[in-house]
């Protein structure tokens, strides 16, 4: 283990020992998975005391709704980047799905933050993130809208839609991972169709029919 690091004390001292703790976090995370993130194993990693880390995050799912929000960032520009005018529905989907399942981290975290992270977190803390959460979706609607020529309301129910509909299909990945197993036939063909991507796919292209019938 490395030697404890000294305590930070000016304000731009502390500032840098968040970065750090979140870029630890993130290194940490991408190892273990959200059941096995240790608040103590995250505080040896990074050389200091655990009580030092619980001064910047007073639980593990503080840092970890942290670590949501700035890989909500990064997806938000990356989907902006790739929404052209215009563009079809299928491009669409295909850059929303593609966007957000680069990042090893963010769909995993978008399964768990109603059920688990939030539960854990105190309610300013909360509140901060489901604005950025707001304002990161409304990013990418504000450009999907003439994309897809959609009116701005009509372009907030889509995102908005769409990452129900990406927390949910991304579930049905959760289970073993099957890909070098022999599958029987049948199924192998039902786990495809239970895919993420396809269930995304295919539900989100209903989920835009249906906005445009009712625009």
């Amino acid at each position: 283990m490395a030697a404890p690091k000294r305590r930070a004390v000016t304000d731009a001292q502390k500032q840098f020992r968040r970065e750090e703790i979140l870029s630890g976090a993130r290194r940490y995370f991408e190892t273990v998975g959200y059941e096995s993130f240790s608040m103590a194993q995250l505080a040896s990693q990074l050389g200091i005391v655990k009580g030092t880390l619980y001064l910047y995050f007073p639980t593990k799912e503080a840092i970890i709704l942290a670590l949501f929000g700035r890989a909500l960032e990064d997806w938000s520009e990356a989907m902006k980047a790739r929404l052209t005018a215009p563009m079809t529905d299928q491009q669409f989907l295909q850059a929303f799905y593609d966007t957000a399942t680069a990042d090893p981290i963010l769909v995993p975290l978008l399964i768990r933050l109603q059920h688990v992270i939030e539960h854990n977190v105190s309610i300013p803390l909360l509140i901060d993130s489901k604005r950025h959460f707001k304002a990161c979706l409304g990013a990418i609607a504000d450009r999907a809208g003439p994309a897809l020529s959609f009116a701005e309301p009509q372009a907030n129910e889509l995102i908005w839609s769409l990452g129900v509909l990406l927390s949910g299909a991304a579930q049905s990945d959760q289970g073993p991972a099957l890909n070098e197993e022999d599958l029987p036939q049948d199924v192998a063909t039902l786990m495809a169709r239970l895919s993420s991507e396809r269930l995304f796919l295919t539900n989100g292209k209903y989920i835009l029919e249906g906005i445009r019938r009712n625009t």
